[in-house]
């Protein structure tokens, strides 16, 4: 995995805050796939944290829809959305009304406007590669953890498959380049795992989830292509982690 040659060698960094027009393709396309890319999501966060209730909190929540299929799984999550863009504050209120169990606010990954050993669980799906300072962001999504939660990644790899990164390179549309560009600046799975190694104080796996015969089965229950699902798991690392205890 180290010595893998990657298309991008090095992370080129975007910006953390997507612009407005960026935003709005990014939640239609987030609507139109919600199943893919939010409910299998949730399946597998509530299969590998074993939370069952309590605070969850989501960084850098976008739109809300991660925040809205977790607040609909159970009253008794309580789900506290968090994200640098006012608009995108607006648009999760506005994703997620109805839910008693949700609320948003602005606020920076950096400095998490919350105490320390606060939630139950911690999610932050697609964003990871958005922060130029991954090691702060890290330890601030760590210390809001209570000592034995977990910590629930998603992001895409720089190192995926290029039949998945070349759909993107001729950057015909908005979207295009919203994929090409974020490629670009992830991380690969070695990399998370430097960042993470030297810290004693938590526990952590880190995969790129695959297909099992449960998956085909819900695949075919819901209308949803298996390529579709496939590729969407090729493109992404997984990393689980756990707090052991109250360091800080």
């Amino acid at each position: 995995m180290k010595n893998q040659k990657l298309f991008f060698s090095k992370r080129k960094l975007e910006p953390e805050e997507m612009g407005a027009e960026e935003n709005t393709i990014f939640e239609k396309v987030a609507r139109d796939k919600y199943k893919i890319w939010f409910q299998f999501l949730v399946d597998h966060i509530i299969e590998e944290t074993n939370t069952k209730k309590g605070e969850i909190l989501d960084v850098a929540c976008g739109p809300g829809f991660l925040s809205k299929e977790l607040a609909g799984r159970s009253s008794k999550f309580d789900v506290e959305g968090m994200d640098v863009s006012s608009q995108m504050i607006l648009q999760a209120r506005k994703n997620c009304a109805g839910l008693k169990n949700t609320n948003f606010r602005v606020g920076s990954v950096y400095k998490l406007p919350y105490a320390t050993n606060s939630f139950d669980l911690v999610v932050c799906r697609d964003s990871f590669h958005h922060f130029a300072k991954p090691k702060p962001a890290l330890a601030e999504m760590i210390r809001v953890l209570k000592p034995g939660a977990h910590l629930y990644i998603q992001d895409l790899r720089r190192d995926l498959p290029f039949y998945l990164l070349k759909q993107a390179l001729p950057r015909e549309n908005i979207f295009q380049k919203l994929q090409y560009y974020s490629t670009r600046a992830a991380f690969t799975r070695f990399e998370i795992i430097e960042l993470l190694k030297k810290n004693v104080d938590v526990s952590f796996t880190i995969k790129t989830r695959k297909l099992n015969r449960m998956l085909l089965d819900k695949c075919k229950m819901k209308g949803i292509e298996v390529a579709e699902l496939r590729a969407n798991f090729q493109a992404h690392y997984i990393l689980v982690l756990r707090k052991k205890y109250d360091f800080f």
